[in-house]
């Protein structure tokens, strides 16, 4: 194990979170500080709904909640809760770090040129960690767009300083649209606008739920207070005509100038109709709100780099989680090198889904979970997966994003996700929240698509359920369990059948979410190699954070060694990156475990003669294990790396992890493991890693932000498809709703 820092023996935490559901007693020294009423019909919540949070010493106590339904009779249930397992160390008094040292300890922490931007002073909570509660300066940081979208939550030890956690944020008038997009419905439509009823001209799309903007390379009159250098500027340009009705321009996207029109004003109008179609599709299902009670969205994003005229475009959209219309909006839409984001229906909805997730989930579904057999993004792969079921409860489609993947030579097929997939866990996750989420969406599509309507209606219903008790670090297995556990309360009542029931399972456990150790067993996966995503070792672990995944290699009977090679390379940055080799002897996988501990750091005052100067503080996450030894690979060329590993017997297993042991997150790809007598050659392919140059599968080979983001494109290499041009495409428009 890596040396370098003392720990402070003997003293650890509580093994993890405690999270025992309806059958948990509060703590007495927890309080309910806030209580959120989830906005659901009476049919679907049965009653009332309530989210609390709870708090101690008069701090909220971040990671703890309960949810609890209160029935029409008055009878309660605790739907979901999480409580810490341990007393806090630390009380507020004993902070020891002024909340005006935070902004320039995250930037040193972050190697940044600049402190950031806060939204508020930070504010002191406990943040739990493996159960136990950690005083910590909480500080949101202001949404950016340059170089890609960003709003951080950080989390800084109140005693040292350190950043323990942080988690990226960034998830009737009458016009004319395309219904879903100009690639799959070209004949544009006219629809009645819900929320906006007016019937003069000069009103522009600022409905009772939704605003939306364009984002222009020209500096506006009054400039936006979202506006930062090198940014668009954000202006509504859509405005109704002397009927009250808003009807623009169509693009026509067969022209490859109207894909990249940076001030075209049908994006701004498409966000909006498709927004009001999908808040109006969730309230026909019982959610009668939106996350934020005033959503806005943004058209066009791009950049300008220093001044050029040129812009930088933007291959993604975002869900920001910002509610404040004066902060910043809650969903972006980029501007594309080929396409326009803003066009497509299931874009926008996948972003909207991501607004019903934080609404819905007790504490939102982006935590890491520390897993005995590693490291695990499970939380934030089915914050996606279920953001693509709600766009699929509006349009009951499989494939997302037809326009942008037909357009966008990047994806190499005719959409971004496909939920009719046969993705398996583990197989086919990689430690990122895209590919990950893609077996749990498959199970789902393809329960749903055999369901008649009542079917159909019970089982959204039944995901809604699981996802309000979902644990903001839930693991595959334990949302597919929640799924299937109120799919069987449905059954119960009568909205679905044995049958359905059944299928659901089955379909759960065909995709290896009811059991999933993260252990590859396949003799030709772990031969013909994989890429997996890397966490960065950061102040708040020692010595590492684990792979998201294992090799189980048996040695062949011709031979007696093992070689492991892999490609290394940092993800989002030029820094340097290395990994540390994990080997464990024998036929059961590496084994983790975790404990808080403490680190001899100098007091800040030395204590007095003859003062006790107490236990340091515990908020290092200990990382140890059953591995037999540790190796360093040998560097072959520029991030190309190999293990070799002899005096095996043929037939000995042997299990292989990697580990990040650099500050910046890196994929690992073509990792495999092979005995010398079968090594590749030069012209074989990368079996499973095929489908781009990085040896990257097609699906991963991103530049994205820090896994959990809530963005929405994936892409891949490849090019269009041969004849993807030829489709004439045309758009949408909506019709104002008339006043009686």
């Amino acid at each position: 194990m890596a040396t370098g820092v003392g720990l402070h023996a003997g003293v650890v935490g509580a093994a993890g979170p405690t999270d025992d559901g309806p059958t948990a007693l509060r703590p007495a020294d927890l309080r309910v500080a806030n209580v959120q009423a989830l906005p659901l019909s009476a049919d679907l919540a049965g009653g009332t709904v309530e989210r609390r949070e709870l708090s101690m010493d008069g701090l909220l106590v971040r990671g703890a909640y309960e949810v609890v339904r209160t029935d029409p009779g008055g009878h309660t249930e605790m739907m979901s809760s999480r409580y810490p397992s341990a007393t806090p160390q630390l009380r507020p008094a004993d902070a020891r770090i002024d909340a005006v040292a935070v902004p320039g300890l995250i930037a040193a922490s972050r190697a940044m040129g600049d402190e950031p931007q806060l939204e508020e002073p930070p504010q002191l909570v406990y943040l739990m960690m493996l159960g136990q509660p950690v005083l910590a300066w909480e500080a949101q940081a202001e949404l950016t767009l340059f170089p890609e979208p960003s709003r951080r939550t950080y989390w800084i030890s109140a005693a040292t300083g350190r950043v323990l956690e942080e988690v990226e944020q960034v998830r009737t008038s009458r016009a004319r649209i395309f219904a879903e997009n100009p690639s799959i419905t070209p004949e544009p439509i006219e629809l009645e606008l819900i929320d906006l009823d007016v019937d003069e001209a000069g009103h522009p799309l600022v409905g009772d739920r939704v605003q939306a903007f364009n984002c222009l390379g020209v500096e506006t009159a009054e400039v936006s207070p979202w506006w930062d250098e090198n940014e668009c500027w954000p202006l509504q340009t859509v405005f109704s005509d002397e009927n009250g009705d808003f009807f623009v321009d169509l693009p026509d996207v067969v022209q490859i100038e109207d894909n990249i029109d940076g001030q075209d004003r049908y994006a701004e109008l498409s966000m909006y109709v498709h927004s009001e179609i999908f808040l109006a599709t969730m309230r026909d299902n019982g959610v009668e709100e939106f996350k934020c009670e005033f959503a806005s969205m943004l058209a066009n994003v791009r950049t300008f780099e220093d001044g050029a005229p040129d812009y930088s475009p933007l291959n993604n959209a975002f869900y920001t989680n910002q509610c404040d219309p004066e902060r910043g909006p809650t969903m972006m839409f980029g501007q594309g090198s080929e396409v326009d984001f803003g066009y497509d229906a299931d874009v926008i909805y996948h972003e909207l889904g991501h607004g019903m997730v934080a609404l819905l989930a007790p504490e939102g579904l982006s935590g890491r979970r520390l897993r005995s057999d590693g490291s695990l993004v499970d939380a934030s792969g089915m914050n996606e997966a279920l953001a693509d079921y709600f766009s699929v409860m509006v349009t009951d489609d499989p494939h997302l994003a037809d326009y942008v993947g037909r357009f966008w030579s990047a994806t190499g097929r005719p959409f971004i996700r496909d939920a009719e997939n046969d993705k398996t866990c583990p197989n086919d996750t990689v430690g990122q929240v895209h590919n990950d989420g893609e077996p749990f969406m498959a199970a789902l599509w393809a329960t749903r698509k055999r369901l008649d309507d009542d079917g159909v209606r019970a089982l959204d219903r039944a995901v809604i359920e699981a996802l309000m008790r979902m644990a903001p670090d839930s693991s595959l297995e334990e949302g597919a369990a929640l799924v299937i556990e109120m799919a069987e309360r449905a059954q119960l009542e009568g909205g679905l059948d044995s049958d359905a029931v059944d299928l659901l399972r089955r379909s759960f456990d065909a995709r290896g979410l009811i059991d999933c150790p993260r252990v590859i067993t396949d003799p030709r996966e772990v031969r013909d190699g994989r890429s997996i995503y890397l966490r960065r070792m950061d102040a708040a672990v020692h010595p590492f954070y684990p792979g998201p995944m294992q090799l189980r290699y048996e040695v062949p009977a011709d031979a007696d060694d093992m070689v492991m090679t892999f490609a290394l390379r940092p993800r989002g940055s030029s820094d340097p990156v290395e990994a540390t080799v994990l080997v464990k002897h024998g036929d059961e996988p590496i084994s983790y475990e975790y404990q808080l501990v403490s680190v001899d750091d100098p007091p800040l005052e030395p204590p007095e003669e003859g003062e006790d100067p107490g236990d340091p503080v515990r908020e290092l996450v200990l990382v140890t294990g059953d591995w037999d030894v540790e190796l360093t690979p040998f560097e072959v060329t520029e991030s190309d790396y190999i293990v070799e590993l002899g005096g095996l017997e043929p037939g000995e297993v042997v299990h292989v992890a990697l580990a990040n042991i650099s500050p910046t997150e890196a994929i690992a790809s073509s990792f495999m493991i092979r005995s010398s007598t079968e090594l590749p050659s030069d012209d074989e392919g990368t079996g499973t890693d095929g489908g781009s140059e990085t040896g990257v599968p097609a699906a991963v080979d991103e530049v994205d932000a820090e896994i959990g983001q809530a963005s929405c494109a994936c892409r891949g290499s490849g090019s269009v498809p041969a004849g993807a041009w030829w489709a004439a495409l045309p758009l949408l428009a909506l019709r104002r709703r008339r006043r009686a």
